[in-house]
């Protein structure tokens, strides 16, 4: 910045860091204590599949595949473990789960808020103002709310990272410079691309679309644009051992034809917007439910909206910034209407374009709002620093505007929340819990209408109560459900048989473990529960399908276990009594068995069949068949044999290939870019 920080500065520095400190805090207990979070896709999904990854590295087998979902499933493919991710192979490589896991989650924090303040940085920002904006976006409503989709989360906390290293390939004049920017687009695109969330990708891509048009118009430099195309380019090579399988899974499962809606679903319903001036108006948090609450909850704290109103309110005060308070709030008011999805008009285009119609939830493009409104937000703090300082003008006219949203608020609570209208009375809050946050958003409209008349004491004061605003709504949601120690998960049930075969289980919809959270038990699920279900010709709870997956426990809804009968062999000759086969390797993505025929036979598994599967013959290649359409099988001729199976789809191996052109190209092209220059 042009002008040192002075000591008041400092000290308010100190001031953010502290109150960004304690709102990490909460999100670090479970790491000291031995425990982990546990809400919603914490352990259906994610805590379970991290389980399964650790123990195929550990034991030396293939993470492309495991036989403990779905009776079988390409879990590399469906992506939302992160398995080539570096961070992730460091983690559960060296590392405990409960550690790792907690590192994971926690660790999206930190880094987008050091990816923030590098950005604002770049960007010209004092420090303070740089913490600020920090501190808005790494706690926003959407991080915290959306905790339990970690994968998702760590992706947006890439954000800020890309538009940062997009701007030094920009705006950068020295070669060296523009050559580390060029790198770090490229290995933070594929970063994202690794941790397999694509809709959280494309929110990115969006954003940085945007911003590079922006920064190329105010600095007359298109041409640096092909210089950021190629990197990300060359990111989408590196991440392609990511995003190919998960193409692949994704064309075999029930959303590659689903319904025409379902880009659809997940719109932000125009009533949530209420949240903007009076968060705690709706009785489950949003309009939605409680149930709904992470996706319909939009709130990010009250500076956000006051701070939009501010920038244009001083926007002859703020002429060095005014180009960029006009494109972020259209980037921001973009976003919000992509967010509202059928509600906005724009459900045809959602759900017709060929990769948005297999995507639901446009209500979480309100992240892209939420991080254009930190800027402004970022902006306001300046220019209240400014006026702390006696190098700004006080705030004088529309000082009334920024009332607008408390008196919105206060309306809104007197005839609704009161029940003296007759709407809603099951759905809006009851009158002192609606008045707390309608009082938040009045306080935090006072104390910037008082920095902005030089009450120098308003800004920590906006500072601490801003801090504790995020965490009333954010962190009070992360615990909701208590943190608990992992083996607590599962105390109540019997451990699995040892032998493989025997392990496998089926769990009724709605119990205690009707997700994925038996395979901490060493079960092997004949259900699950993924992103990216399969197609299948025997849906997963027909009779015929547990009884072809080898289902030799049901677990009913009230969490006991039952043995189930009837169920086929893991491994079993069609059509032939009079020979025998006999599994001697059962490990994941590799299936060994000894035959003897008579004649050419069918082998039949019942693990779930792929066209990733291969099979040989004592080393002879042999064809596989899918066993009554949805089980893997495998044609052996007459004789003893012994029969190898293996998992090693194309998708992987093009993926993986393409992954390595894409690190050597910008190995290569990079040393080649920093000698030249």
């Amino acid at each position: 910045m042009k002008e040192p920080a002075s000591a008041h500065h400092r000290g308010l520095d100190l001031v953010i860091g502290l109150c960004s400190l304690g709102l990490l805090t909460p999100l670090l207990l479970p790491l000291a204590t031995g425990r982990v979070f546990v809400q919603n896709d914490l352990t259906w999904f994610h805590l379970p599949m991290r389980y399964l990854y650790q123990q195929a590295l550990r034991a030396g087998d293939t993470v492309l595949w495991t036989p403990s979902i779905l009776a079988g499933f390409y879990v590399q493919g469906e992506g939302q473990t992160g398995m080539f991710h570096p961070v992730h192979q460091l983690l559960y490589r060296l590392l405990p789960l409960g550690p790792a896991f907690n590192l994971e989650l926690i660790g999206s924090y930190p880094l987008a808020f050091g990816g923030m303040y590098w950005f604002l940085r770049r960007l010209e920002f004092s420090v303070t103002a740089s913490l600020w904006g920090a501190m808005l976006f790494a706690f926003s409503g959407f991080t915290l709310l959306h905790h339990h989709h970690m994968n998702m989360v760590e992706i947006v906390a890439h954000l800020p990272w890309l538009l940062a290293a997009a701007d030094v390939a920009i705006s950068d004049d020295r070669p060296r410079a523009q050559a580390l920017g060029f790198a770090a687009v490229a290995l933070i695109l594929a970063s994202e691309l690794l941790l397999g969330f694509p809709q959280a990708v494309w929110w990115t891509g969006l954003a940085l679309s945007a911003y590079a048009v922006f920064r190329a118009s105010e600095l007359r430099r298109w041409r640096r644009l092909r210089s950021c195309a190629a990197a990300l380019a060359i990111g989408v090579l590196i991440g392609a051992v990511q995003w190919l399988p998960s193409l692949d899974v994704a064309s075999r499962s029930t959303r590659a034809g689903g319904a025409s809606d379902f880009a659809v679903t997940y719109s932000l319903h125009p009533f949530n917007l209420l949240q903007l001036w009076s968060p705690y108006f709706f009785e489950g948090g949003a309009y939605g439910g409680i149930i709904s609450f992470h996706e319909y909850g939009i709130y990010s704290g009250a500076i956000l909206i006051v701070s939009c109103l501010w920038v244009w309110i001083r926007r002859d005060a703020l002429a060095h910034r005014r180009r960029l308070v006009t494109a972020t709030t259209v980037f921001a008011a973009i976003a919000l209407v992509l967010a509202l999805g059928r509600y906005g008009g724009l459900d045809w285009v959602i759900t017709h374009l060929p990769v948005l119609r297999s995507i639901r939830g446009p209500v979480r493009y309100v992240v892209l709002v939420q991080f254009a409104l930190a800027v402004l937000a970022a902006i306001t703090m300046d220019d209240l620093l400014a006026i702390a300082r006696g190098a700004a003008g006080e705030l004088r006219r529309f000082a009334s505007v920024l009332w607008i949203p408390a008196t919105l608020g206060l309306l809104t609570t007197l005839l609704l929340n009161t029940g003296v209208l007759p709407y809603g009375r099951h759905t809006f809050a009851r009158l002192a819990a609606a008045s707390a946050g309608v009082a938040i958003v009045a306080v935090v409209t006072l104390l910037t209408t008082l920095a902005g008349r030089r009450a120098a004491w308003a800004i920590p004061a906006l500072v601490v109560v801003t801090a504790l605003d995020l965490g009333a709504w954010g962190i009070r949601f992360v615990y909701l459900v208590p943190a608990r120690t992992i083996e607590s998960l599962t105390d109540q049930v019997p451990a699995a048989p040892q032998a493989p075969a025997d392990s496998y289980a089926f769990v009724q919809r709605h119990g205690p473990y009707s997700s994925d959270l038996l395979v901490l038990r060493g079960y092997r699920l004949t259900s699950g529960y993924v992103g990216l279900f399969p197609t299948a010709t025997h849906p997963l709870e027909s009779e015929a399908a547990i009884r072809l997956s080898g289902t030799r426990w049901i677990f009913t809804p009230d969490g006991s276990r039952q043995p189930f009968d009837g169920a086929a062999a893991r491994v079993r000759l069609l059509d032939d009594s009079s020979g025998s086969a006999r599994l001697v390797v059962d490990r994941p993505g590799r299936l060994v068995a000894d035959v003897n025929v008579q004649g050419p036979r069918t082998l039949a598994f019942t693990e779930r069949y792929h066209d990733g599967w291969s099979a040989t013959a004592d080393g002879a290649p042999v064809p596989t068949v899918p066993v009554d359409d949805d089980f893997l099988g495998c044609v052996v001729p007459p004789g003893t044999h012994e029969v190898t199976l293996r998992f090693m789809p194309r998708s992987f191996v093009y993926g993986s290939t393409l992954s390595a052109f894409g690190v050597l190209l910008l190995a290569t092209g990079g040393l080649m870019r920093w000698r030249w220059r």
